[in-house]
């Protein structure tokens, strides 16, 4: 059974996900890799098109407007993006680490951040976002975690919108031994428009939820009124049809 309606939306999200078809979205994500850069590298350096907003201080921690101002420096790179006075970026950091970061409010999001330059000391980590992410939790540290934050960089590019086309997002809902949990909700919400879609899993455990937007950004979530799930929150930007998009209740 899957039906469809419109919510506000205060959830926090984690990375944004672009799945080809057929392939399978991870249970536990982690954060990239760190990048090594030398020197004091900017996002012009990594890619010439992108834009750049830089929290220019030591540590950063707290909610910053996506502007230029006190501690702040704007580049729009080739984007032709202006500087957006109402989409936020939440920082969380101490010493050498940054534990978190995220876009908001969703509706306000026209930009995907495409890499983060963590600067310490005489180097740099970099993380890169192939397909573009709106929010990701750690760590991410300064090269070794030998120097405290200088400084951070998000790198962004336009974000173009979804297509027309539909796509569908299944996958299954069950326990850690591999049971699947009848009747679970998995909902799909559009973070622009607000519209939920939600499908309810079948005896099996399995769920389908169709007719979704290609390319727009959906948090999927699975609730049972007798389980919780690991990672519940998974922010995808489908560009085909999804499969195994799961959750296990431990």
């Amino acid at each position: 059974m899957v039906f469809s309606m419109t919510v506000g939306i205060t959830a926090q999200f984690k990375q944004t996900e672009s799945i080809s078809k057929g392939q399978r979205i991870e249970g536990n994500e982690l954060a990239p890799a760190p990048i090594p850069l030398d020197g004091n590298p900017s996002c012009a350096s990594i890619n010439p098109a992108w834009g750049e907003y830089k929290l220019d201080f030591s540590s950063p921690n707290g909610t910053f407007p996506f502007t230029a101002g006190s501690g702040r420096t704007y580049s729009a790179g080739s984007t032709g993006l202006a500087q957006n006075p109402n989409l936020f970026m939440n920082v969380s950091s101490s010493g050498a680490t940054m534990s978190q970061w995220s876009l908001s409010p969703v509706n306000q999001i026209d930009r995907l951040i495409t890499y983060v330059i963590v600067k310490g000391g005489p180097s740099a980590n970099g993380y890169s976002y192939p397909t573009g992410s709106i929010g990701d939790t750690g760590p991410f540290t300064t090269q070794g975690a030998r120097f405290g934050i200088s400084h951070i960089s998000f790198c962004f590019d336009a974000f173009s919108g979804p297509s027309s086309a539909p796509v569908t997002v299944s996958g299954r809902v069950l326990t850690y031994d591999g049971n699947g949990i009848a009747y679970a909700r998995v909902e799909a919400i559009d973070l622009s428009s607000g519209n939920v879609t939600v499908a309810m899993t079948n005896q099996f455990g399995y769920y389908a939820i169709r007719n979704l937007e290609a390319e727009a950004i959906y948090m999927v979530t699975a609730n049972h009124k007798r389980y919780t799930f690991i990672n519940n929150q998974r922010t995808i930007t489908p560009s085909e049809d999804l499969v195994g998009v799961d959750f296990v209740a431990p």
